[in-house]
């Protein structure tokens, strides 16, 4: 059963900036995560604070070495984008996977990334593209890196009194590839029991110029695996060196038993998927 509560409907993010400066009043966007949640018990406010009428929050541009998503863009958006499909095809093929066809076109970016779920699919992806987090509050604006944004099961950097107004995405260089691969018990609404995002460039004579591995739902955040890439980073990619990679980024995850699977499947998802993401980029 819901509890009762007030409900206020911004024009503005100025006017939601505001209205979040008194106690007691919290996000609501697409309401995928929030309604749920509500009905649980695990979201509780005397006050919702609707943001879905704020259409200047939903958009996708260019700036210069930076791509920028608006926090109130949707899957289906995100989907549809030309400049994403070229860019950043790991954060498409993510919202092709999230829910289904009315949660795509119902849930948002910034709904994702608040809610700060280990399994986010838009995570894991977003981190490969070294993504920042623009707040917004009557206090003014101000930037977080992703990964340091992230901070445990449902717990972020925002404060009470902010918005995510935007979340921008380094432009990756020419020749670059992306993908995201996730294991999940059903395609319809499943929600990922181990999940990973890679990004790859190659040069000459097939030695790795830049790569990027991230892994969700094995750890209290989705993570990068900085050792991982270190192994691989100016070395020529060989079907031996790929299952090196797979194997330490294994180390680089903490995963734990729940009903959607047990640390030991995780772990063995996590070789498999990586493994897999890698030879895929590479052809």
């Amino acid at each position: 059963m819901l509890q009762p509560f007030s409900f206020n409907s911004p024009q503005t993010i100025e006017e939601a900036c505001q209205l979040l400066a008194d106690p007691g009043g919290r996000l609501i966007a697409g309401g995928t995560d929030v309604i749920p949640q509500m009905r649980d018990g695990r979201f509780r406010a005397g006050r919702l604070i609707d943001l879905s009428r704020l259409e200047d929050l939903s958009y996708i541009k260019q700036y210069e070495n930076r791509i920028v998503i608006g926090g109130l863009t949707n899957y289906r958006t995100m989907m549809d984008s030309p400049l994403l499909q070229d860019e950043a095809a790991s954060l498409v093929e993510a919202a092709a996977l999230v829910g289904g066809v009315q949660t795509r076109s119902r849930g948002t970016l910034a709904g994702n990334i608040g809610n700060a779920s280990p399994a986010g699919d838009s995570l894991p992806p977003l981190l490969v593209l070294n993504a920042d987090v623009l707040l917004v509050s009557i206090e003014g604006e101000r930037k977080i890196p992703l990964a340091m944004f992230l901070q445990g099961p449902g717990k972020t950097a925002i404060k009470p009194n902010e918005v995510i107004r935007e979340i921008s995405l380094e432009r990756p260089a020419a020749g670059t590839k992306s993908t995201f691969i996730r294991l999940g018990n059903r395609r319809g609404m499943a929600i990922s029991v181990v999940s990973v995002a890679a990004l790859l460039r190659l040069g000459h004579n097939n030695k790795v110029e830049e790569v990027r591995i991230a892994l969700g739902a094995v750890a209290p955040t989705a993570v990068r695996c900085p050792e991982t890439e270190a192994i691989l980073l100016g070395k020529k990619l060989t079907a031996a060196r790929i299952k090196r990679a797979a194997d330490y980024a294994v180390q680089e995850c903490s995963p734990i038993d729940d009903v959607r699977g047990s640390a030991a499947y995780r772990l063995h998802g996590v070789k498999v998927l990586v493994s897999r993401s890698l030879q895929t980029l590479a052809g």
